[in-house]
């Protein structure tokens, strides 16, 4: 089976919303979490669909569930105190609903509404094939990589060999669970923020998936208004034909 795990365990406090996650917001008139989900639930290659939730706000997550419909969520789980603890409390769910070693997890950010089907159906093809998969995004501007206040030739990077991590990374149930066992009390030089990097910092390999579309992250109130531009963008495009 192929997972959707999609982590809405945030607070939003970048976004500065009185108390409201930020998955939790309306974008005309449906919350961001919804619209995030209902990409998983059209896409024919998910079978199910878990949720690493803010424990305060699972009564209304499963409301929400009702209210549109959406009928691939297998469980609604506590979210942990980091990203790394909503993915393990993610696993469990999974093997307890029966996930096998063979299975593929998705993992999603709740606030990336914007990922297309072809990313995920690539997902899934890249991960069947290698036991992983990280969809990242070419860089469009010049990129320096420093930790001074002067830079030289050397630290200027190509573009055409520079990418951003967006979402989703896929994994192997089984080969994702050996990663964090492995992980587990090793010193790393900066915290392992996501999946891919426990993983590679083991020493794995990452197999990448590219893409060119607008799959931003909801962070601050600025990404608020960018997704509302996207969305009417997209609506408008159906409408014409485009």
């Amino acid at each position: 089976m192929n997972y959707g795990l999609i982590l809405a365990g945030g607070v939003g406090q970048r976004m500065r919303t009185s108390g409201m996650p930020k998955q939790f917001l309306d974008v005309f008139g449906k919350p961001i979490i919804i619209y995030t989900l209902e990409k998983f639930e059209k896409c024919k290659d998910i079978d199910a669909i878990v949720i690493s939730c803010n424990y305060s706000w699972m009564d209304h997550m499963n409301e929400l569930i009702e209210q549109y419909h959406i009928t691939k969520v297998a469980a609604v789980v506590s979210g942990g105190k980091d990203r790394q603890a909503s993915v393990l409390n993610g696993m469990k769910a999974i093997e307890k609903n029966g996930g096998t070693e063979d299975d593929l997890i998705l993992i999603h950010d709740g606030v990336r509404p914007l990922v297309q089907n072809s990313t995920l159906t690539a997902n899934i093809r890249v991960a069947k094939r290698y036991g992983c998969a990280m969809t990242v995004k070419p860089v469009i501007e010049s990129v320096v990589i420093t930790d001074q206040e002067e830079v030289g030739f050397e630290d200027f990077k190509s573009r055409k060999d520079t990418y951003s991590l967006t979402a989703p990374q896929t994994f192997k149930l089984g080969i994702l669970k050996q990663a964090y066992q492995d992980a587990k009390g090793k010193e790393a030089p900066y915290p392992l923020l996501d999946s891919a990097l426990v993983y590679t910092y083991l020493g794995n390999k990452m197999h990448l998936v590219t893409e060119n579309n607008n799959n931003i992250k909801i962070t601050t109130p600025e990404d608020y208004y960018i997704l509302k531009a996207l969305l009417e963008l997209e609506e408008n495009k159906f409408v014409f034909g485009i």
